[in-house]
C-alpha cells in the first residue's frame, strides 16, 4: 500500500468517527473494499449474491466426488463421506441437499417359519383363556422390554441409512433363533 492510499484510508477513518461516532472499519477492510471496487466495479457481493470467500467445498469438482461416493455406496454416512473425501460434513450435507438426495431408513422385517402363525394363534387363545379364568391375570403379567445381542454381530439398524432421490424400499431380513444373549427389563 503506498503513502497516498494510506493517507486516504486515515482520512476516511477520521470522517467515519465524526459522522457515526463509532470505531471505523480497519485499514485492511477499507483496502479490500477499495480493491473489490477497482477489480469488479462494484462493492456488492460478486459471489452469487453472498459475501465472503467463495465456497470451494461445494464446487462442481467437490460435488462430483461426493456424489460419486454416494452412488457407489448409498449406505455411506455423511460423516464417513466427509472423512474419506476431506470435505467438511456440512459441505457434504449441502451437496446432498442441492441434488435432492434424501435419507431412507431400512425397514426391518422378521423371517417367519411356517409354524409361526400357528404358534401366535395358540398364544392368543391361551392368553384369552387365562383372562376368562382370572380377570386379574393381566395385572399379574410382567410387561417387559429386551435387547438382543447376537453372536454374528448385527448392528443397530437405526444407523443404517440409504441415500437416494427416490425411496428404494430397502428391507432387511432379520434371522431369528440365532445364538446370542438377551438383556431384559421387567416392570
Amino acid at each position: 500500500m503506498n503513502q497516498s492510499s494510506e493517507g486516504l484510508i486515515r482520512v476516511l477513518q477520521r470522517q467515519w468517527r465524526r459522522e457515526h461516532r463509532t470505531e471505523p472499519p480497519t485499514r485492511l477492510t477499507i483496502a479490500r473494499i477499495r480493491d473489490k471496487f477497482e477489480t469488479h466495479g462494484t462493492v456488492c457481493d460478486v459471489y452469487k449474491g453472498r459475501s465472503g470467500r467463495p465456497r470451494t467445498s461445494t464446487s462442481p469438482a467437490s460435488s462430483a466426488i461426493v456424489l460419486e461416493r454416494f452412488e457407489h455406496s448409498p449406505q455411506k454416512s455423511t460423516k464417513q463421506c466427509a472423512r474419506e473425501t476431506g470435505i467438511s460434513r456440512t459441505s457434504v450435507r449441502r451437496i446432498i441437499k442441492a441434488v435432492k438426495l434424501k435419507v431412507f431408513i431400512q425397514r426391518l422385517f422378521y423371517a417367519l417359519n411356517e409354524d409361526d402363525p400357528d404358534r401366535r394363534m395358540q398364544y392368543c387363545e391361551w392368553f384369552r383363556n387365562m383372562v376368562q379364568e382370572d380377570e386379574a391375570f393381566v395385572g399379574k403379567v410382567v410387561w417387559s422390554d429386551e435387547a438382543q445381542f447376537k453372536l454374528y454381530g448385527t448392528v443397530n439398524r437405526h444407523n443404517c441409512v440409504y441415500w437416494c432421490a427416490n425411496n428404494p424400499h430397502v428391507f432387511v431380513g432379520k434371522a431369528v433363533n440365532l445364538p446370542g444373549i438377551n438383556v431384559w427389563c421387567g416392570l
